[in-house]
């Protein structure tokens, strides 16, 4: 009897590790773009809203009023480096700031969430893009950035999306997903 319970144990063991396994921190899958084509890959990113860190950097114009911000937001990879990604278009400080907000809101409902970009993934950062500073994400440290910057297609958890591109291939991707 003893010896049918040790391997039921050893039966049952794998299915409780299974099941006892958190979710990654960081995944991403990417679907190329078509070849001899002029379009960007897609990529879809799951990540743990703690691991994401949103800013507006301020583009010092000058000449045009000091308008331009740019959104940026960094994400924490599980190797603890940091991919930024970034809305392809200035803004007004106003408007960086409420698309700020509401991402925000996205990121405070659930502890994960999924992001649509575009471009290509590579590491080696061209020299006018290198960022001078580490970035901080509060209890889990400074983070250097190592990646060029994507552009952000949409944010969503399992309630709401910020989405800059309703025809995204990425997008339509989620939605499988969910």
């Amino acid at each position: 009897m003893r010896n049918l319970k040790n391997k039921l144990f050893f039966i049952i063991l794998p299915f409780l590790l299974m099941a006892c396994q958190s979710t990654p921190v960081f995944d991403i899958k990417t679907f190329p773009a078509p070849p001899k084509t002029k379009l960007d890959d897609h990529h879809l990113i799951r990540i743990k809203s703690n691991r994401i860190k949103q800013e507006c950097l301020f583009l010092n114009a000058e000449a045009e009023n000091k308008w331009r911000h740019q959104y940026f937001i960094y994400l924490l990879t599980d190797k603890n480096e940091v991919l930024p990604i970034m809305h392809a278009i200035n803004q007004e400080g106003s408007v960086c700031k409420e698309q700020l907000k509401k991402i925000q809101k996205i990121l405070n409902q659930e502890s994960e969430v999924k992001i649509c970009a575009q471009s290509e993934l590579t590491k080696e950062i061209k020299e006018d893009e290198r960022f001078d500073r580490p970035i901080e994400f509060g209890p889990l440290g400074s983070h250097q950035v190592v990646y060029d910057a994507l552009f952000l297609d949409s944010i969503c958890n399992s309630k709401n999306c910020f989405i800059y591109d309703e025809a995204s291939a990425c997008l339509s991707n989620i939605r499988k997903s969910d």
